[in-house]
Parts: C-alpha cells; sequence; structure tokens
C-alpha cells in the first residue's frame, strides 16, 4: 500500500477485521503489516518447532572400562565408541579402580590414552581422577 499515515493503517485494519502488526519498527517510516496475528504466531511457532526437530543435539555416551579388561572386549567397546563419535556424539569413558588396583593408578592413564589412539578420537576433556574413578570425554577429530 506504501506509505500510510498510522491512522489511516488502523482504519484499514479495522475495516478488514484483521490486526496492524508491526515487523520493523527500527526504521523510519516503520515497516506494518495488516494480517491476522494469531494465524502469524501460529506459523512462527511451527515454524521455530521445525527447526527444532531438525537439530541434532550431541549426546553424551558412556561407556566403562576396568583395568583388567580382556583385548576382546577393549575391541568391542572401541568399535561401539567409534560408531557413536561417527553419529556425532561424544563419548565419556569411566574406568574404576577397586581396593588393590589403586595401586595401578597409572595403568589407568594408559588405557584411557591407548583407547583414546585406537579409536581416533581426541579429548574434550582430559582424563583426570576423583578418588578411584577416572574419568574422560572424547570427541572426533
Amino acid at each position: 500500500m506504501g506509505v500510510v499515515s498510522k491512522d489511516q493503517a488502523l482504519f484499514l485494519a479495522y475495516e478488514k477485521e484483521i490486526d496492524l502488526v508491526e515487523l520493523n519498527g527500527k526504521i523510519d517510516p516503520p515497516i506494518c503489516k495488516l494480517m491476522d496475528y494469531g494465524k502469524f504466531l501460529y506459523e512462527k511457532s511451527k515454524q521455530v518447532q521445525k527447526q527444532r526437530s531438525q537439530q541434532k543435539a550431541a549426546e553424551v555416551k558412556e561407556i566403562k572400562l576396568s583395568i583388567n579388561i580382556g583385548e576382546h572386549d577393549l575391541k568391542v567397546k572401541e568399535n561401539q565408541a567409534e560408531r557413536f563419535l561417527n553419529d556425532g556424539n561424544k563419548v565419556k569413558l569411566f574406568l574404576v579402580l577397586r581396593g588393590r588396583e589403586m595401586m595401578f593408578r597409572d595403568k589407568a592413564f594408559v588405557i584411557i590414552n591407548k583407547f583414546k589412539e585406537d579409536v581416533n578420537a581426541e579429548f574434550e576433556q582430559s582424563a583426570n581422577s576423583q578418588g578411584n574413578r577416572f574419568m574422560a570425554l572424547l570427541r572426533k577429530k
């Protein structure tokens, strides 16, 4: 319709029984549109919902290791971690030492670093210990 006065725009909206919606008020003159505001909000919420459904948030998958883990069991866990990483997720490694295993704290770091190298990943959060629990967060290179 071009540039019209505020009163004329409000009169047109009242006459057509629709709403006068301000789209951009930061410029002079502000940009307004005659439309059904409820329908506009509904379409906007549907658009936001569609964008959210298309996004995939990276999940954190957990894998628990042991200091006495067998070679085959370690390979199974590595394959599982690779699948998680290829899906776009992050992998949280746990290694818990029990009883006399606490004497081999350095072996826990070796197992976590070997796991990282075999999976071909990098640390997002490097291996750290909290008492008898060791934890590391891996992400895809």
